[in-house]
């Protein structure tokens, strides 16, 4: 099955989930309503780069978008990433830092880890 089939049918399914309506995320992506609804029915392909900014809007990592069922949990990761993916099941919250985080500028993520840091060590204080 291809990538496109498989996005087409996901971004649909977490459209859905979301609530939120061609029109409201055609209006998310600055494209026509045309255009999600010619990708849902498999009428254009989606391009990588625009389904990485779909995926961005429905808060979904981008591997829920491109992969059939949960296949990509699958893959061997290492022992630092598998600690780092236990941490973020725990704290949803810092899942939502990162995805508030994708679309920012290198800088502004600076900033904003020097102000967690201060506010971290404020704590111990």
């Amino acid at each position: 099955m291809l990538i496109n089939d498989i996005a087409r049918r996901n971004i649909k399914k977490y459209r859905k989930i979301r609530k939120m309506s061609q029109k409201e995320l055609a209006e998310a992506l600055d494209v026509t309503h045309s255009s999600i609804s010619a990708w849902e029915m498999g009428k254009n392909s989606i391009d990588i780069n625009r389904i990485e900014q779909i995926a961005y809007v429905l808060r979904v990592p981008l591997c829920e978008i491109i992969f059939e069922g949960k296949n990509y949990l699958n893959v061997e990761i290492d022992k630092e990433t598998k600690e780092l993916l236990e941490s973020l099941k725990k704290r949803p919250k810092i899942m939502e830092i990162l995805y508030v985080s994708l679309g920012s500028k290198d800088e502004d993520i600076v900033i904003a880890t020097k102000l967690l840091e201060h506010l971290i060590a404020r704590e111990g204080e």
